[in-house]
């Protein structure tokens, strides 16, 4: 009896150790699977956070986007805005440039007029009248001697005229002499002799050709004001092309056919005014002198002019600036004023400077002052 008890006691043994592993086992395995539930459920949060914040930055992104997408149209705008301006300008311009070529080509007309004119003036002259001219004056009327057959043709006004215009603008008026001009004509200077009496002639000869011709402007261009500012535009490139003839003193009275010509521009501008014909004589004397003056200071005084000041050695030392004498010679105490305006740049003539079609402001202001005079006359 006691084997047998002890035999089963040692399978209860058995069978309770086998049923405390087992519980064991099963504890474990239900442990694992709390804890893997546990990382999934983890797992999942991380995922759900991850999401959230990728969507988070895609929405972010997408703001973004369309807000460069929208500053790309505005400046899209602001460019085509500023484009269609620039083209606006442009247009304004190409139909100012169509505007002076059709004042160029009424020029040609003029010229030929003016040709026509002469030549009956000369018809008439043949015919018995006479005109007391002084030299300088009538040179600019002679009649054109015929041209001289042979290997060594003779020479022509004109190109005399050139010759003298070339070397005036390359050295200044003050190498235009007889046997300079000869020299570059290849003529021998007594030879010269028999085409012109003196300098002056020739300076009368260069100065009514490098003149060239105004337009000739009728009611279709505007009133009187566009048509007197559209004559003193062209006359700017053809001035500052020849600075010295601001400088040909000798010879600014010398009535020739281009004189005439930009006199009766000037003048037939302001037809239809009811200025007096002294006032509207005054008034483009008055403009005349100004432009001369401004380019004669200017090609003084701003040290860009190719010659030197008259009276001075040709190639000497141009005069220094207005507005830095000024603002040497100045007292500050007694000229406060005089120097701030020197010290502004008042008296300087700048880099900037109206360009060769545009008015500088003492025209301007003529201009005004005409305005004013005809709207008390009115």
């Amino acid at each position: 009896m006691d084997d047998d008890e002890a035999r089963e006691a040692e399978e209860a043994r058995r069978e309770a150790e086998l049923l405390r592993r087992d519980r064991e086992k099963a504890e474990r395995a239900e442990a694992k699977e709390a804890e893997r539930a546990r990382r999934d459920l983890e797992k999942a949060d991380r995922d759900a956070r991850k999401e959230v914040e990728r969507r988070e930055r895609d929405r972010l992104k997408a703001l973004q986007d369309a807000a460069k997408e929208e500053e790309r149209r505005r400046k899209e705008q602001e460019r085509a805005a500023q484009q269609a301006v620039k083209d606006a300008a442009r247009q304004l311009r190409e139909a100012e440039k169509a505007q002076r070529a059709a004042a160029l080509a009424q020029q040609q007309a003029a010229r030929e007029a003016e040709k026509a004119r002469r030549h009956a003036v000369r018809v008439a002259g043949s015919e018995g009248a006479t005109m007391d001219l002084p030299p300088g004056i009538a040179v600019l009327w002679r009649t054109p001697a015929p041209g001289r057959p042979g290997p060594r043709p003779g020479l022509t006004l004109e190109q005399i005229a050139d010759a003298g215009i070339a070397l005036a603008d390359a050295e200044g008026i003050e190498s235009v002499s007889m046997a300079r001009l000869a020299e570059s004509l290849g003529f021998t200077t007594m030879s010269l002799y028999r085409y012109v009496s003196s300098k002056d002639e020739v300076l009368s000869l260069m100065s009514d050709r490098a003149s060239g011709r105004p337009p000739v402007l009728g009611p279709e261009v505007g009133g009187w004001r566009q048509r007197l500012e559209l004559v003193l535009a062209v006359q700017q490139p053809i001035l500052r092309a020849h600075p010295w003839l601001a400088r040909a003193s000798a010879v600014l009275h010398a009535v020739g056919p281009g004189r005439l010509a930009w006199m009766e521009a000037m003048l037939s501008a302001l037809d239809g005014t009811p200025l007096s014909e002294h006032q509207k004589v005054g008034a483009i004397g008055l403009l005349a002198s100004h432009t001369l003056d401004q380019l004669r200071i200017g090609e003084e005084l701003s040290g860009a002019g190719r010659t030197a000041a008259v009276g001075s050695p040709a190639g000497g030392a141009l005069s220094p600036d207005l507005g830095e004498l000024i603002t040497m010679l100045a007292s500050p105490d007694e000229h406060p004023t005089l120097r701030r305006a020197a010290t502004a740049g008042a008296f300087s003539f700048p880099e900037d400077a109206p360009e060769d079609d545009q008015l500088d402001f003492g025209t301007v202001l003529i201009l005004d002052g005409i305005d004013r005079l005809i709207a008390l006359a009115s």
